[in-house]
Order: C-alpha cells, then sequence, then structure tokens
C-alpha cells in the first residue's frame, strides 16, 4: 500500500512541482489550493502526511490547518514550509505538533529526509499507542481477576448459611413424611452443592493460588479448566469431546499454571467455533491428553473445527499482545503466557493446522523433569509423527 502524502499550497507552481517529484518516488499525492480544500481531502483520503504552506491567502492558514489536522488525528504528520522571514511562525509550529518545517525554496533531497522522519515517528506513535490500548485491557483483565475472586469469596458464607438451612429443613416431619417435597429439596440441595463447587473452582482460578511445582496427574489441571467453562460451552451449543489417556504417568508440573493454559486454549477455541458456527449445532471442541509412542511425554491440547488461523499469522500467534480477534475482543496476552508457562516447565507449545477444517494447539512435557524438550531433535521427530495421526 502506498503512503499518502497530502500537498497543501496556494502557488500552483509548487504544488505541481512537489507532486511530480513525490509520485516519482511511488507516493501516492493528493494536492489542495488552500487550508480548506486541504480538510476536506483529508475528511476522504486521510493521509499519512501533509505537506503545507504557513502562509496561504482565505480563512485559514498553515498553522490553523495543523491544529485541526492534530485535533482530528494526532498520528498525521504535517511538515510546513515557509519563506525566510517568518521562522517565528515555523517555530511556532513545532510547538504546536508539526513534524518539521522548511524553508522555501524547497530542497528535495531534504523534503525526503523530512518525510521519512515523519514517518518513523507515525510509526513510533501509533506502537505507542498500541502498547497503551493492551496495557490497558491487561490491568483490567487484573483487576476483573481480583474482583472475581472477591465476588467469590463473599458468595461463600451466603451459600454455606442456605446449605445448612436445606440440611435442617430436611430433618422437619414435613419433608421426611412427604416424599414429593423432600426430593424437590434433595435437588434444590444438589445444586447449591454444585453452585458451591463453582465458587471454590473461581476462587482458586482467579485469587491468590498458592501453586509451586509438584508431581501430579496433568488431567487434573485439564478437568479443572474444562469445568471453568462447561456451562459456556452448553450456552453457546459446543460440543466437548474428552479424550484423556487413563494412568497416565505424574508430571513435575505447577498444576495451577498448566490450568492457566488449559483455559486459554479453550478460550480461543471457543471464540473460534462461535465465530464460525454462530452458537448453532456443528461446533465442536476435542480435549486431549496422552502419552507419547515414541518418546517419554505426554501430549496434551485443544482440536477445535472453528474459523481457520489467518494466513501469515502463525509464526506471531504466541507474541505478547498479538491477536488476530476484533478489537476489544482479545488483548494477545493469553498465547504468550502459555508459552511462558510451558517453557518454564522445559516444555514446547505449539499450533497445527489439521484436515477437514481443525486446528490443534497443544503442548508436551517430557517425564523427566530436568529434560528440556526444544532442545531435543529425538521429541521433535516423534512430534512430527504424533501430530501426523491425529
Amino acid at each position: 500500500m502506498k503512503i499518502k502524502i497530502l500537498v497543501v499550497d496556494d502557488q500552483e507552481i509548487q504544488r505541481v512541482e512537489i507532486q511530480t517529484l513525490l509520485e516519482a518516488k511511488n507516493f501516492e499525492v493528493f494536492v489542495a489550493k488552500s487550508a480548506e480544500q486541504g480538510l476536506e481531502i483529508f475528511d476522504l483520503q486521510t493521509p499519512d502526511v501533509i505537506i503545507s504552506d504557513i502562509s496561504m491567502p482565505g480563512g485559514m492558514d498553515g498553522l490553523e490547518l495543523l491544529e485541526k489536522i492534530k485535533n482530528m488525528s494526532p498520528e498525521t504528520q504535517v511538515i510546513l514550509l515557509t519563506g525566510y522571514g517568518d521562522i517565528k511562525s515555523a517555530i511556532s509550529a513545532l510547538k504546536k505538533g508539526a513534524s518539521d518545517y522548511l524553508i522555501k525554496p524547497v530542497n528535495f533531497d531534504a523534503l525526503l529526509l523530512n518525510i521519512s522522519r515523519a514517518l518513523e515517528n507515525q510509526k513510533i506513535y501509533r506502537q505507542l499507542k498500541t502498547q497503551e490500548v493492551q496495557l490497558l485491557r491487561a490491568a483490567k483483565l487484573t483487576a476483573m481477576g481480583e474482583l472475581s475472586a472477591g465476588v467469590a469469596h463473599e458468595m461463600n458464607q451466603p451459600l454455606m448459611a442456605i446449605s445448612s438451612h436445606i440440611e435442617g429443613l430436611l430433618l422437619q416431619d414435613e419433608f421426611t413424611q412427604n416424599l414429593i417435597l423432600k426430593n424437590k429439596m434433595i435437588k434444590i440441595k444438589d445444586q447449591f452443592v454444585r453452585l458451591g463447587t463453582i465458587v471454590k473452582r473461581m476462587h482458586e482460578y482467579s485469587g491468590q493460588r498458592i501453586g509451586g511445582f509438584a508431581e501430579g496427574d496433568v488431567k487434573r489441571p485439564i478437568s479443572d479448566g474444562i469445568f471453568l467453562l462447561t456451562q459456556q460451552f452448553k450456552d453457546h451449543n459446543i460440543n466437548v469431546i474428552l479424550e484423556l489417556e487413563e494412568n497416565l504417568p505424574a508430571l513435575y508440573i505447577d498444576r495451577y499454571q498448566i490450568q492457566d493454559v488449559v483455559v486459554n486454549f479453550l478460550v480461543n477455541a471457543r471464540d473460534a467455533v462461535d465465530e464460525k458456527f454462530n452458537q448453532q449445532e456443528g461446533g465442536q471442541i476435542r480435549v486431549l491428553a496422552r502419552k507419547m509412542k515414541d518418546f517419554p511425554a505426554i501430549l496434551a491440547g485443544i482440536i477445535d473445527n472453528g474459523i481457520a488461523v489467518k494466513s501469515g499469522s502463525e509464526e506471531n500467534l504466541f507474541d505478547p499482545f498479538f491477536t488476530t480477534k476484533a478489537p476489544g475482543k482479545g488483548t494477545g496476552l493469553g498465547l504468550s503466557v502459555s508459552s511462558t508457562i510451558i517453557r518454564n516447565h522445559k516444555g514446547t507449545i505449539g499450533f497445527v493446522s489439521l484436515k477437514n477444517e481443525r486446528k490443534f494447539f497443544y503442548f508436551a512435557l517430557a517425564l523427566d523433569r530436568d529434560k528440556d524438550l526444544n532442545n531435543d531433535a529425538a521429541f521433535h521427530k516423534a512430534l512430527i509423527e504424533e501430530l501426523g495421526i491425529l
């Protein structure tokens, strides 16, 4: 895509000269003979750089144009042109946000250098703005986690009180002698027990978790992650298939961190399936964990039939703040955090497209806690064969 440049100057000779020279350098150039016309073109074309004379006849000069442009689009770069006798105005322009100024007659090499600097400034501005938005989202997520932990804690006491009252009612003659009422009350009690379990899991997941590495069954954090999202999958009409191999060898893991990885995978799969099936029938998520056939390691992950990963983005999926979701739908932190967690476990994490429009986000952990899978050629050979049969 070509860089767009708008040239605003009341002198036709200068406009045409700059336009011709810039178009020869493969820029897309628009011209305006007044600041007012320049604003109209800006609204239509949103150029990256504006080159404008300061002194122009009419109701608006270059400085006023600069102020209006910066109010509408702070990232747009404005280079102003001025005569020898108007240096004060040029300095004023810099204070108001101009990228730079040049003295007429314009030296074309100097103009190109100024454009290059302006584009670099624009790139830096956009990067900082993107990071600012993403960090704000991350802060909101942290606050949400703390809030949900607090809510879970506050809900615990009334739930326990209600459960205690139900137990008391079940001992009353009205219930012991009336089986219909008793059965209904038992069903109510069962739902409160289930709600209490959900609250407990929320508190464990969102609160200050005392984790740490220990020998354990990797199916536990996988099952805990699924439990947190089970109702969502039902509501979204997503069929979840569990393929968790029995009697897996114990792994040296931090189960809460592995649960984080599983939840991140599941949330991404849910969103991908929703985007394709719009919560109608057909969406499917497979959750698997099994011992690899030709290497002492466990392979686990999520296979979904949602939308495909955008072409060209595969290498960036686990980069911080990278997301293919629409603005406001994702932070770009989930997979990056997951990658860090698995690396800390000396494991490997990845993504592969499968047959029948499916995709697989996976991680693998060695049975030997001291083995780093990322530096093991035998493991990677076995992994390729393992992925080939999915």
